[in-house]
């Protein structure tokens, strides 16, 4: 957190001085004594202090706090610190409860990786080398645990919890605003309501829902352009904003270009001059001109400046060993060369002498 980050948050939490607010540091804002989640830290920095209606777990073990005005409700939580052996079971042990026996309701606020949340298990799948989970835990050892409900953090897209009667007793709000395209689509914070029968404490009626707070959307689109000119490309492009219920007011929206396009278009140039009618948009040009789709003469010297390099294309990744898609300047063993580097001279010296200028893209 920066110190203008900090201080709007401590400001807000000011201002809502009669709300309990417990705060669980995590991975990357780990608690420590230097840390802006300290006063102390925040006195030697001149910063105004964490108001007393704020509660911020300092242990990386689990402690019990009471509700300061209901005697009905505790919260168990625990931060991330800088010595945290952060590939341990954080759910592997009994978490500490209040020891008063009115609390009905026991929240839990914390931040570990569900195994089972789907972005979890799209970075699994896209990893190559598997790296250990984050403070790991499963449904069934969250739902051992008793707690009414947990607020968890860490990972960045919302998900709601389930044990395995479909009972809900968790969820992630994900990140409050989306800051990078990882980050796509609508973001929420998330009020609930949970109401406990003292007769059946076990069986609680939650509710959860979903404030957006932001209306900025980072949006991706891609758009395969392959056999367009400029116009059809503008036209192309709107449709495919159109459909992806672009909200031209408000979005953030990288438009990704790809395909063969007609020779002598210009996909960034005309996508671009459309800018002034969003709130923000940019591009993100991997396209070709289709130049070798045009008939050409083998006597002249294009033709032989094609055939010269796709020769070479061929050769380069046809060695044993040689990724077909790796790039040379990636350091594979053995290869001066890649396919993807030739096709790129290859494209650029066709620029070179037929539009007589050279148009660097994102493709590499």
């Amino acid at each position: 957190m920066t110190a203008f980050t900090v201080n709007t948050i401590i400001e807000a939490a000011a201002s809502l001085s009669h709300i309990p607010i417990y705060i669980a540091p995590g991975h990357r804002d780990f608690f420590s004594r230097s840390s802006l989640y300290s006063n102390d830290m925040l006195e030697a920095r001149a910063l105004k202090i964490w108001p007393d209606n704020v509660h911020i777990f300092s242990h990386e073990h689990f402690t019990c706090h009471p509700h300061p005005t209901r005697d009905d409700v505790a919260f168990t939580g625990r931060a991330f610190s800088k010595n945290s052996r952060r590939t341990e079971r954080i759910l592997s042990s009994q978490l500490p409860r209040s020891n008063n026996a009115n609390a009905l309701i026991h929240i839990g606020v914390f931040a570990g990786t569900l195994e089972s949340h789907p972005s979890h298990l799209a970075i699994l799948n896209s990893q190559q080398v598997q790296k250990p989970a984050i403070y790991p835990f499963s449904e069934s050892e969250l739902a051992s645990q008793g707690l009414t409900y947990s607020a968890v953090g860490h990972l960045k897209e919302a998900f709601q919890i389930t044990d395995e009667n479909d009972r809900l007793i968790g969820a992630y709000s994900g990140c409050l605003a989306g800051g990078t395209f990882e980050e796509q689509g609508e973001r929420f914070a998330i009020l609930g309501q949970i109401e406990v029968d003292a007769d059946d404490p076990h069986n609680p009626r939650i509710e959860l829902y979903p404030q957006q707070l932001d209306p900025r959307r980072m949006m991706l689109v891609t758009v395969d352009v392959s056999g367009l000119d400029d116009q059809d490309i503008a036209s192309e492009v709107l449709a495919a904003l159109e459909e992806a219920g672009i909200n031209i007011e408000a979005d953030i929206i990288t438009v990704n270009i790809e395909g063969r396009h007609k020779p002598g278009a210009n996909p960034r140039e005309t996508i671009e001059s459309m800018s002034r009618d969003f709130y923000y948009l940019q591009v993100c040009d991997n396209t070709r001109p289709d130049y070798l789709a045009e008939r050409m003469d083998e006597r002249t010297t294009e033709w032989k400046f094609i055939e010269s390099l796709l020769e070479m294309k061929t050769r380069v990744e046809m060695q044993k060993g040689v990724p077909l898609g790796s790039d040379s300047l990636a350091g594979v063993p053995g290869a001066d060369l890649s396919g993807r580097t030739i096709e790129d001279a290859l494209y650029y010296g066709l620029d070179s002498l037929k539009q007589k200028k050279v148009t660097v893209k994102n493709v590499g």
